[in-house]
């Protein structure tokens, strides 16, 4: 017989999900990483909270095995070279080299492509030719989005950033400075406007407590479909040839 339940740590800015499973076989406390999926397998009658310690405890350890996890994964889910996601769909870029257009690229998006105009002789691949409109996109989509959730809920932030970051998709310190990932303007606009409600979420709370995703929950309650979204598209998010030092 086994008893389980989901919950969540924050370790070194990041916050991991992870599963505690009570079970009558097991005779230690153990922790397992499976297809970036954290399970810590408790023996009955230890206290759920052994299960935060532990991770605590073997923190590096943890970190290292969920880095290596998305590397695994995104071999198998690499995107041709010439296709992005776009607020969640998959765009095709075409490359228009024309020999009277000086050094702006111009991007437009068309049927359902993106057509990316440089001048004569530019090289890159097409995703990495589309990068700067992309990353543009993303700070206009997050700042109007942020402004907009940040009124709904009655909350003032310091200022916003947009980054590129590896593990996290957004953060929130404690002067209420917000940054976010430039990755979400691939993913749908309404896994967007949760990671910003969770984010905005933390100038009320700063930690992952019962009381934080209460607040979370109040503003997008199907927070866990948006989680579970970002958690199977991540690798499709980060392509290598648009990796920082491209």
């Amino acid at each position: 017989m086994t008893e389980a339940f989901e919950t969540s740590i924050t370790l070194n800015g990041r916050e991991i999900p992870y599963r505690v499973v009570h079970s009558r076989r097991a005779r230690r406390l153990r922790i397992t990483v499976a297809d970036a999926k954290v399970i810590v397998t408790l023996p009955v009658g230890v206290k759920a909270a052994e299960a935060e310690k532990m991770l605590r405890q073997h923190s590096d350890w943890l970190l290292k095995q969920l880095e290596r996890a998305p590397r695994r994964k995104s071999q198998a889910h690499t995107l041709p070279e010439d296709v992005v996601l776009l607020r969640g769909e998959a765009r095709r870029v075409e490359v228009v080299q024309e020999a009277g257009r000086k050094a702006r690229t111009r991007v437009d998006e068309t049927g359902g492509r993106l057509i990316v105009r440089v001048p004569a002789g530019t090289r890159g691949t097409p995703r990495q030719l589309a990068l700067d409109w992309l990353k543009l996109q993303a700070r206009a989509a997050i700042e109007e989005e942020t402004a907009r959730q940040a009124q709904r809920m009655g909350l003032r932030y310091r200022s916003i950033s947009i980054r590129d970051q590896r593990t996290r998709w957004g953060s929130c310190s404690s002067k209420g400075t917000l940054s976010f990932n430039w990755r979400l303007i691939m993913a749908p606009p309404t896994v967007v406007t949760y990671v910003i409600i969770h984010e905005l979420a933390h100038l009320r709370q700063p930690n992952h407590s019962k009381s934080f995703w209460e607040i979370v929950a109040a503003y997008y309650p199907d927070y866990k479909l948006a989680r579970s979204w970002l958690r199977k598209n991540a690798a499709a998010m980060r392509p290598a040839d648009i990796e920082p030092g491209r």
